[in-house]
């Protein structure tokens, strides 16, 4: 009798943790409509038209891999079954150990079909099976990592508590994630809009969304993967711990954003965009590392900051450098009106980069307009990247930089404030 009792009192409690983990979670996508459900349009534009048939839809994702991930959480908590840490550390090892078998399975695949059709249904066959074994231990995994970064969130006193509870709860799910259609005017470097497909295109595909735009709307047009959405659960890159954990927490920030001005104001202006995005990296990189290195004991590898970036020189082919200078002489071209000249020249460009070992398959105006999004990244022209680290440096902890930057609006009103 007292062991049923015990037993009862046990799920009475993982009942009521359940319950109020529900409600921060069902507060926090209420919220999440309000803050951002669009109120400008209701009609499709012609983009958004002629892209319908490929689009990726997201009224039908969420609901899915919420019901899957609350089923598994109330199963496990109904029905306990106790892992201890060295199991969960069993269970991380193994499930990114196959994520890394199933990457080169799949590579295997590709030159199987190329060179040797006839053994391509048993390496399919082999294929599916590591996939079934990912996806057995995907949802305990993705627990584990969500409890990593709570615990990290909290440790570090970043976000808001309700009780116990961190607002917002961090949800993640490792799924296919969507790809991203980006467009640009032809005359110049200017994100216009953005739009999510249908996860893994291919090549082809890509290509005619990106024909049939230029063709139809002369615009610049790239299809290009993710590597997190701040969808909820957001969807996070697993192909290793370190990355998931990067891409976890800083799309988890994208989540807590949206209710403070610097994310309600993420797409005033290219400069606030890449203000956010920029953050995000920053928080991101620095929340994962923390995290890994405490979990593995080990030391992952810290991103240089831009100022002690080293410089390549000849005859090693600096993929930065090359990069850097790409964008600006394209940025110049443009300025004196000559966009022909300019597609002209990153095509020549894109054909060096693929020589060099760098597979881009395509470098147009949009191209730079997402990838130039995050500061970081070679393909910008910004100094919001140097800026934001700086003012990192400035920061007593990471707490203090997040919370003093989330209440600004603008990128105008982030350089006021770093002159303070």
């Amino acid at each position: 009798m007292l062991i049923i009792l015990l037993h009862l009192s046990s799920l009475l409690r993982n009942l009521d943790t359940l319950a109020m983990r529900s409600l921060t979670t069902i507060v926090f996508l209420m919220l999440l409509v309000v803050a951002a459900f669009p109120r400008d349009q209701l009609a499709l534009t012609s983009v958004e038209e002629k892209v319908a048939p490929y689009r990726f839809n997201i009224a039908i994702w969420e609901p899915t891999h919420l019901s899957s991930k609350w089923t598994h959480l109330f199963l496990t908590k109904t029905f306990p079954y106790p892992h201890s840490d060295e199991e969960k550390r069993t269970q991380v090892t193994k499930y990114f150990q196959l994520q890394a078998e199933y990457q080169g399975l799949h590579q295997d695949l590709i030159e199987t079909a190329a060179t040797r059709p006839e053994q391509v249904k048993n390496t399919e066959k082999r294929l599916q099976d590591k996939a079934d074994e990912i996806k057995a231990l995907q949802p305990w995994v993705e627990e584990t990592v969500e409890s990593l970064i709570t615990d990290e969130l909290r440790r570090q006193e970043i976000p808001i508590t309700i009780g116990p509870f961190i607002f917002p709860p961090v949800d993640i799910a490792f799924d296919l994630l969507p790809t991203i259609l980006v467009t640009s005017p032809r005359t110049e470097i200017n994100r216009l809009d953005s739009f999510l497909l249908k996860p893994a295109l291919s090549p082809t595909t890509r290509d005619s969304i990106e024909e049939m735009l230029l063709d139809k709307e002369d615009l610049s047009s790239i299809v290009e993967d993710l590597g997190g959405l701040a969808t909820y659960p957001a969807i996070v890159d697993s192909r290793n711990l370190l990355r998931s954990l990067v891409i976890g927490s800083h799309e988890w920030l994208h989540n807590h954003l949206v209710f403070h001005p610097l994310g309600k104001n993420y797409n005033l202006d290219e400069n606030t965009r890449s203000l956010n995005e920029t953050i995000a990296n920053i928080f991101g990189e620095e929340l994962g590392q923390s995290i890994y290195h405490r979990y593995t004991a080990n030391t992952a590898p810290t991103p240089q900051a831009p100022s002690t970036e080293p410089r390549c020189e000849p005859p090693r082919f600096c993929f930065n450098q090359v990069m850097r200078e790409t964008r600006l002489r394209v940025d110049d071209l443009l300025t004196q009106g000559n966009h022909t000249e300019a597609e002209a020249y990153m095509e020549d460009q894109r054909l060096l980069f693929v020589q060099n070992g760098y597979l881009i398959r395509k470098l147009n105006q949009a191209y730079f307009a997402f990838h130039g999004t995050y500061a970081n990244n070679p393909s910008s022209n910004s100094p919001i990247d140097s800026q934001l680290h700086q003012y990192r440096e400035r920061s007593p902890s990471l707490e203090t930089f997040i919370h003093t930057l989330q209440s600004i609006s603008s990128y105008d009103e982030f350089l006021l404030r770093r002159e303070e």
